[in-house]
């Protein structure tokens, strides 16, 4: 009797001990600590996922900003592939294709704000008229989520090329704002 006493009660400590890891783990995922994923096909070719920290986004008039623009950056060490995306959109809204930003004066110069950096080679300008993101969700102090049909120029060589077909980016970006910063 004394042994399956000790039996039932080393069940019952695993069960306590794994539903308080599961809880764990609650406490650390992207809707409370920030940050989020892209999952996306280059070319075709995927899927591939990259995790987005939660000073990857800038969402619009978020924490101790006034701009009016959404934009992320992936980090490339966050990439198995290489892989780097950077995007802005201006004035973000639900339901509409939006035409993302290809360049915009930073520190008063014109610069490339959208690219793609893949296989580790250079910066990839956008083709903005080719390129549309779409967000089906806008929770502004919580979640953001779009679909991605974006469109670069081949730039694996080294040099950017006009006569090689464009690199194509679909998937699905969804990014939470930290809990504590709602």
């Amino acid at each position: 009797m004394n042994l399956t006493f000790h039996k039932k009660a080393g069940i019952t400590l695993g069960t306590i001990a794994l539903a308080l890891t599961a809880c764990g783990d609650i406490n650390n995922s992207w809707e409370v600590r920030g940050g989020g994923y892209l999952k996306y096909t280059l070319n075709g070719d995927g899927p591939y996922t990259i995790e987005l920290d939660k000073n990857d986004v800038e969402p619009p008039f978020y924490v101790n900003n006034s701009h009016h623009y959404f934009y992320f950056c992936t980090r490339i060490e966050e990439s198995k592939q290489g892989d780097q995306l950077s995007l802005m959109v201006n004035s973000p809204q639900t339901g509409k294709e939006l035409t993302p930003v290809g360049r915009a004066s930073l520190n008063g110069r014109m610069q490339n704000v959208s690219w793609l950096r893949a296989n580790f080679a250079t910066e990839a300008p956008l083709i903005v008229d080719s390129s549309t993101i779409k967000f089906d969700e806008i929770i502004k102090d919580s979640l953001w989520t779009a679909d991605l049909d974006l469109y670069f120029m081949d730039c694996r060589s080294g040099t950017c090329s006009d006569s090689l077909p464009p690199l194509h980016l679909s998937g699905r970006f969804r990014y939470w704002v930290p809990d504590s910063e709602r």
